[in-house]
């Protein structure tokens, strides 16, 4: 009696606790949470610098920082579109030059075994350290932007896109065989549809090193670009210049990851099976 009594009253009470819980568990909470998790950094941040009075050129206020990129607008979008510029044409030349270098190794075994271990190597090698024999092969301006960010961006989509070619199913590979299908139609037929799933989670990874790659170049030799911004900032002491360019990298890493994740579920057929699989 006690016990079914006891039961009986904390009942009501976890009926009531269970629409909270959804709640805080629905997806417009889970997509909020990161923002007011933000907001509440940007207010600990902007009570800490009046309440300590700390200097601009150490640690601007976010209230400055806003200021300065609504004053200085037109300067941060000229800088921006060149910054973006770069990152978008290096990141398509990284995609040509990965997918066709894949295709030729998956093809040729030989070829595989002599260039991945240079491809390894390279990419055991800082980027900071390849970047200026690049400037002094090519000269500052696009081109060599273009070129560093291929050099940092090509790499997972290499390693992604050879996973995905192996992993085809050895089953469907001789009944290609069987009907006597050649190498290019297995590979446009079989392999690379097979391998969407893996290209796209290198394309993804290559997003945040193709905006990696654009800062170095800018940072080397570059008169303009969101890379040029930061550093001159910091050598004239205008902290807030310096993190609202910041800022703004941050934002374009971020659209153009979203922007490769939207693409990836309207086009791999993983996503699309997961999704109608949860549902």
């Amino acid at each position: 009696m006690t016990l079914s009594t006891a039961d009986d009253a904390l009942s009501p009470a976890a009926d009531a606790a269970k629409p909270r819980r959804r709640l805080l568990t629905s997806p417009l909470a889970l997509r909020l949470a990161p923002l007011l998790f933000v907001a509440l950094l940007i207010a600990i941040w902007q009570v800490s610098v009046d309440a300590f009075e700390i200097p601009p050129f150490l640690l601007p206020s976010p209230l400055a920082i806003v200021t300065l990129m609504y004053n200085e607008w037109g300067l941060i979008q000229m800088h921006a579109l060149s910054t973006i510029g770069s990152i978008v044409s290096g990141y398509f030349a990284a995609v040509v030059f990965a997918l066709s270098i894949s295709a030729l190794m998956i093809r040729f075994r030989v070829v595989e075994a002599i260039i991945m271990p240079i491809f390894v190597a390279l990419q055991s090698v800082p980027k900071i350290a390849i970047a200026p024999l690049i400037l002094v092969w090519v000269g500052a301006g696009m081109g060599s932007k273009i070129l560093v960010v291929a050099s940092i961006a090509f790499f997972p989509i290499v390693i992604n896109t050879m996973a995905g070619f192996k992993q085809v199913d050895q089953g469907l590979t001789d009944v290609f065989r069987s009907v006597a299908a050649n190498e290019r139609q297995t590979l446009f037929m079989l392999r690379l549809p097979y391998a969407i799933p893996y290209i796209f989670a290198g394309l993804r990874i290559a997003t945040t090193l193709s905006v990696l790659g654009a800062i170095v170049a800018e940072w080397l030799a570059a008169s303009n670009g969101i890379g040029y911004l930061v550093l001159s900032g910091s050598f004239n002491f205008n902290t807030a210049r310096s993190f609202a360019a910041v800022i703004v990298l941050a934002v374009i890493g971020t659209v153009f990851f979203t922007s490769m994740s939207w693409v990836e579920r309207r086009i791999s057929w993983k996503v699309d099976s997961q999704t109608s699989t949860n549902i």
